[in-house]
C-alpha cells in the first residue's frame, strides 16, 4: 500500500503517502483544512505519525493561519460585485421573512434573505457562495462536458465519461478507467487554462505520468505547456 489514512486527535484525518523520490518526512497544510504527509517508502507509517503528532501544535497554528488568510481572500458579494465568469445575473431581495432562500431560474440567482440585516453579514455571505456555487455547478455541467467531447474529436482522444466535481485543490484528473473529472471552478479560468487543463487530462488517457511523452504531446498543442502550469498557480481554486 502507498498510501494510508489515519485519524490524529485534535487534527483529523491525515493522509500519508509514500514516495519514492521523498527523502525525508514532510507534512503540508491545504486551506480547506486537508493535512498530507509525504514519506520515503522505506518509512514506516507509525513513524511517519509520531512526527505528526510530535508537529501537533504546528499544524494547529498552521491551520488557524490558512482559516485565517483564506477569509481575508474572499470576495463580499453584493449587487455592486461583478462576476463575469458567470452567465446568471445576481439579484438580491430584502423580505420580511426571517429564513434565508434561494431561487435559480430564467437564468437568474435570486437570494432572498431577512430585512434589518446587512447583506455583508457573514452568514448571508456564505448562503449566497453557496447560491454562486450551485449556478456555477449547472453552469459547468452545461459546458465543460461540451468542451471536452469538441476537444477530444479535434485531437482524437477517447475517453469515457465527464464528471464535474467541486473538489478543494485539483483542477482536473482522469481514471484508470479514462473518465475525466474536471472542476466546476474551471468556468472562472481563461478559455486557454480551460483548454489547457481538458488536454492535460485527455493526453492522461494515452500516457498516465508525466513523462516526456506526456509533456511531449501537450507542447505540441500548446508550444510550452510548462508555462501554462506555471500560470495556472496564480489561479486558486478556493477564492469566492
Amino acid at each position: 500500500m502507498r498510501e494510508k489514512t489515519v485519524y490524529v486527535d485534535r487534527i483529523g484525518n491525515v493522509l500519508f503517502i509514500k514516495k519514492p523520490q521523498v527523502k525525508n518526512i514532510n507534512i503540508r497544510l491545504y486551506a480547506d483544512g486537508r493535512v498530507k504527509v509525504s514519506l520515503p517508502v522505506y518509512s514506516s507509517y507509525s513513524q511517519a505519525i509520531k512526527v505528526v503528532r510530535k508537529k501537533i501544535p504546528w499544524i494547529l497554528k498552521q491551520k488557524k493561519t490558512l482559516r485565517e488568510q483564506n477569509q481575508e481572500q474572499q470576495i463580499v458579494i453584493s449587487s455592486e460585485t461583478s462576476l463575469p465568469f458567470l452567465k446568471h445575473k445576481l439579484k438580491f431581495v430584502p423580505v420580511k421573512n426571517t429564513r434565508m432562500k434561494m431561487e435559480i431560474y430564467n437564468g437568474t440567482l435570486k437570494i432572498l434573505y431577512p430585512q434589518g440585516i446587512d447583506i455583508m453579514d457573514k452568514q448571508i455571505q456564505e448562503f449566497i457562495r453557496k447560491g454562486v456555487t450551485e449556478v456555477m455547478r449547472i453552469e459547468a455541467k452545461d459546458f465543460l462536458p461540451r468542451r471536452v467531447e469538441t476537444l477530444a474529436r479535434k485531437y482524437g482522444f477517447n475517453y469515457r465519461r465527464v464528471f464535474i466535481k467541486n473538489a478543494k485543490s485539483l483542477w482536473g484528473s482522469c481514471s484508470s478507467k479514462k473518465n475525466i473529472n474536471l472542476n466546476l471552478n474551471l468556468i472562472r479560468l481563461p478559455e486557454r487554462l480551460q483548454d489547457y487543463i481538458i488536454l492535460h487530462e485527455l493526453a492522461h488517457t494515452v500516457h498516465r505520468n508525466h513523462g516526456p511523452q506526456f509533456w511531449g504531446l501537450l507542447d505540441s498543442y500548446f508550444g510550452n505547456a510548462r508555462s501554462l502550469t506555471k500560470e495556472l498557480k496564480s489561479y486558486k481554486i478556493n477564492e469566492l
